[in-house]
């Protein structure tokens, strides 16, 4: 979370750790991976990739639905970074379930999750053609 970044290769051994903490059932402990996960999930698709083959999307999907704002902004900000990066990277948040759960935040009532889920869909549109059909398919966008 420092400026600058810690040099990646030091911090991606905590990729396994990160993906095991995420399935507690403590809320600050989830926070702080999610957090965490963020945190190495913004950079370059090298990057994105690690968190990836950490095995952790499905399980962010999941916490998007969680009751607690702390946890869903944190995976919801994960799952931005993530479509943030090639079309493969972008089609693997789609194959968890990304839409169905970013329709719902969309109605939420904290508008920072409401801003932060329409950048994640941004950038999903900004994909291949077959990722944008997706997008209108599932009719996540009214």
């Amino acid at each position: 979370r420092g400026k600058p970044q810690p040099p990646f290769e030091l911090v991606a051994p905590a990729l396994d750790t990160l993906a095991h903490l995420i399935f507690s059932t403590d809320e600050e402990v989830l926070t702080d991976a999610c957090w965490a996960l963020s945190y190495l999930s913004d950079g370059p698709n090298e990057h994105i990739q690690a968190v990836i083959q950490a095995g952790v999307c499905f399980r962010l999907m999941e916490l998007l639905a969680h009751p607690s704002p702390a946890v869903q902004t944190p995976a919801l900000r994960t799952v931005g970074n993530i479509v943030t990066g090639d079309d493969l990277q972008t089609q693997v948040v789609i194959n968890c379930g990304a839409l169905r759960q970013l329709a719902e935040l969309l109605g939420n009532q904290r508008k920072g999750i409401r801003k932060e889920a329409c950048w994640t869909i941004s950038n999903i549109t900004a994909g291949s053609q077959d990722q944008i059909q997706t997008v209108l398919d599932a009719n996540v966008v009214p």
